[in-house]
């Protein structure tokens, strides 16, 4: 027992002294990363834990914080609009993500393939990431606006007045309304990370294709999206984190309504902690929200490996 114990420690002091030779080795690594270190725990780490904390307080922003366990989830699970906000955020979540990965899937492989007029469609696609949120909000609201905005006055000028509709006033169709401008915005930059992963693909895969007469539909199929394949997981993974967040374009747009038509997690968690100063209640918000993107990001994640060992 002894001489075990003696191999045992001997072993553990040899770890660490490799240990301390590698950390030594990678001290100038170790001092690049420091900055990255911190800015991560100050801006990241720090209000995640802080919030987690204040979860379980009232608190209105400037009186002392009052210890109420876990009542403020109690609270929102009996929310009046939780549950049509969480519903709101699957319904953006399922639309955002294929519509963005979809399209830029789609505009990649037509600019990729150089179809007429290419470098002017690489452009185009790709100005509505560049602009702010907001811009955008406004500038959609008055292309949807039904007296004057574009939308109603392009189809009563092509003869389709019966399709025209209150899109922003309209609790059955606003939800979708909004999508469709997220999809907008985001489809190009999706684009462009597609279009890097469709470059990469070396030359030689495709002339082999072309020399044994594979069509343009089965390149695609056949060649490019198996290669690309790891990409569209990536940005699948980014959209629904994205999707869960949603909150600028709905607030500017509609601000959760008409008739909370249009309410989604994030702006509940607002009104609670900027109109109402509920923060502790809105910290709990924020909570679930972390949770929720959790559990969806680990399960993709999963899902994702076991189809490709399975592959």
């Amino acid at each position: 027992m002894s001489q075990s114990t003696e191999t045992q420690t001997m072993n553990l002091d040899r770890k660490e002294s490799n240990l301390l030779k590698r950390m030594k080795k990678n001290r100038a690594a170790y001092l690049f990363i420091l900055p990255s270190i911190i800015l991560l725990t100050v801006f990241m780490v720090f209000p995640l834990i802080y919030s987690i904390i204040m979860s379980f307080y009232r608190w209105d922003g400037f009186s002392t914080p009052n210890f109420l366990g876990i009542d403020n989830y109690i609270r929102l699970l009996n929310h009046d609009n939780f549950l049509l906000a969480l519903k709101n955020n699957a319904i953006f979540m399922v639309l955002f993500t294929t519509g963005t990965v979809v399209l830029g899937f789609l505009f990649a492989v037509a600019i990729s393939r150089k179809v007429p007029g290419w470098r002017i469609y690489k452009f185009v696609f790709f100005i509505p990431v560049m602009l702010v949120t907001a811009v955008i909000a406004v500038l959609w609201g008055k292309i949807y606006e039904p007296s004057y905005g574009l939308l109603n006055s392009f189809l009563d000028l092509i003869g389709l007045e019966s399709l025209q509709q209150l899109w922003l006033g309209n609790p059955d169709i606003t939800l979708y309304s909004i999508i469709c401008v997220a999809i907008w915005q985001v489809s190009g930059w999706c684009m462009l990370l597609f279009l890097a992963a469709i470059e990469g693909i070396p030359n030689e895969v495709h002339d082999a294709a072309t020399i044994d007469g594979v069509s343009p539909f089965q390149r695609i199929i056949l060649i490019i999206m198996p290669m690309v394949k790891r990409m569209g997981f990536i940005l699948v993974m980014l959209q629904i984190i994205a999707s869960v967040k949603t909150f600028d374009l709905i607030y500017v747009m509609t601000g959760g309504g008409p008739f909370y038509a249009s309410e989604v997690l994030g702006t509940i968690l607002y009104r609670e902690a900027f109109e109402n100063q509920r923060f502790g209640y809105a910290s709990s918000i924020s909570v679930v929200m972390t949770i929720i993107i959790a559990i969806i990001t680990i399960s993709y994640l999963k899902f994702t490996q076991v189809s490709e060992q399975e592959k």
